[in-house]
């Protein structure tokens, strides 16, 4: 235990590529830690821009009980075990029709969050990827998806880098004053209801817990992480995160393949 963080009541981690192996599981050892950190009367969230449907069983894997956890990057705060929101914040339905639009015209890879529901125009190498990454199972609306009559709770496209530049630059100038466009990883780019986040979400996650943001730890990898990083008490990156989320965090612990974040918890909390 590191004296400088006996004042932590909270920590919050994010899932893919910070928490999670590559293999979208979690190891023996994670699971033991964050146990021990649970017994210790630290409140422990995941913040991860996944839905429910792929959030609940790493929550379930990590034997947390019925904690808060902050997905769509911010736009929604669900209970674990009885699947009771929290918050709730959609995405304005003209606003994704306009995006659909576009992405017809351009021939984008955008798939919808609606009900707990991942909805995808037809299947494709980006569907297939995002459902091996996550173990989502999406479904396909064909042209049905391009006049949705739900509020989604986030839209995600799927690109190579190179087309997710080019799909910021068209949708920023067009719609960027009206919903949240982030990257969740390099070639994922999430667009979410304007002004929600991931460190948004934890502050009032933070004020229903009565826990100053000072005495919260946050663990991300990605610039939908920097929101909750720049915002808590500390901040740790994993050492595979991104440059920029690097600078933003007070540290560095190891990689996500290595149990990064619960070695770092072991060694400065328990």
């Amino acid at each position: 235990m590191n004296p400088s963080f006996s004042h932590i009541k909270m920590v919050a981690i994010d899932c893919d590529e910070t928490l999670v192996r590559s293999d979208n599981t979690v190891s023996e050892y994670t699971v033991n830690v964050l146990h021990r950190l649970q017994q210790k009367g630290v409140h422990i969230t995941i913040a991860t821009g996944r839905m429910f449907q792929t959030a609940k069983p790493i929550g379930a894997a990590l034997h947390l009980g019925n904690v808060p956890m902050i997905l769509f990057s911010g736009g929604l705060i669900q209970e674990l075990k009885t699947g009771h929101k929290l918050f709730e914040q959609t995405v304005p339905i003209d606003v994704v029709h306009r995006i659909f639009q576009l992405g017809q015209q351009y021939n984008w890879h955008i798939q919808a969050y609606v009900n707990d529901h991942l909805l995808c125009h037809h299947r494709n190498w980006q569907s297939d990827r995002y459902e091996h990454q996550t173990g989502a199972v999406a479904e396909f609306l064909g042209d049905a998806i391009y006049t949705l009559s739900s509020e989604p709770n986030k839209l995600i496209a799927i690109d190579t880098v190179a087309g997710i530049d080019r799909i910021i630059d068209i949708l920023t100038p067009l719609v960027g004053n009206q919903v949240t466009l982030v990257r969740s990883q390099c070639d994922f780019l999430e667009i979410t209801a304007q002004n929600v986040s991931k460190g948004r979400a934890l502050a009032r996650l933070a004020i229903d817990n009565h826990i100053d943001l000072e005495n919260i730890i946050s663990f991300g990898n990605a610039e939908n992480d920097i929101s909750m990083l720049s915002e808590t008490g500390y901040s740790v990156a994993v050492s595979n995160a991104t440059e920029h989320v690097k600078a933003v965090a007070h540290e560095v612990c190891g990689h996500h393949n290595e149990d990064g974040v619960a070695h770092w918890i072991e060694k400065n909390l328990l």
